[in-house]
């Protein structure tokens, strides 16, 4: 199974978002998943990293030309991406699940990519779970249930995004995701 993380390259964020990050590696790493992400060496990027190898897992960087030199040590696979868009579609064809942390734009597009992608291919499998702490995405699950409401998005749509709110849930909602995808390739 392999699991892609989107999160934020920013670094001294609050102890609760990186304790996200930790969590989120750790899980993979005790699970036998491989951890799909940005691949390159700063903030809850490097914390999820670091997380999954120390817990033995894989981590697999996917990384833009231009940052080629900012490529963390920590990646066992470094895949090359022509640019951004490149690397979102990457992320996208290797990823079983999505788990979003906090994040600035590039976190936001990349959540809304494989948002659009998930429902848009039908790939029903394909989930996101969405670590939503001090109700940093509250203003984009508005305007997702505003969607619904002005009938721009059927509401079943949602069904692919789990949202916690904790560290601990963020384990808990990959436990289900396990048991969701072992069901799903029987």
């Amino acid at each position: 199974m392999k699991i892609a993380v989107y999160c934020s390259s920013v670094e001294n964020l609050p102890a609760s978002w990186v304790e996200g990050a930790t969590v989120a590696g750790r899980w993979i790493g005790q699970h036998g998943a491989q951890m799909v992400y940005g691949g390159v060496d700063a903030g809850l990027m490097t914390d999820a990293a670091r997380a999954c190898k120390e817990a033995g897992g894989t981590v697999v960087g996917v990384v833009p030309w231009r940052r080629a030199d900012q490529a963390s040590v920590l990646n066992d696979v470094r895949v090359p991406a022509s640019d951004l868009n490149d690397r979102k579609g990457v992320m996208q064809l290797l990823a079983d699940a999505f788990i979003v942390l906090p994040g600035g734009y590039g976190t936001l597009d990349e959540f809304c990519t494989s948002f659009a992608y998930i429902n848009f291919t039908h790939n029903r499998d394909k989930r996101i779970i969405l670590y939503n702490p001090d109700g940093l995405y509250d203003p984009l699950l508005a305007q997702l249930h505003a969607f619904v409401d002005r009938g721009l998005m059927p509401a079943d749509r949602l069904d692919i995004l789990e949202v916690v709110t904790e560290p601990a849930d963020i384990a808990a909602a990959l436990d289900r995701f396990t048991e969701h995808f072992k069901d799903s390739i029987k």
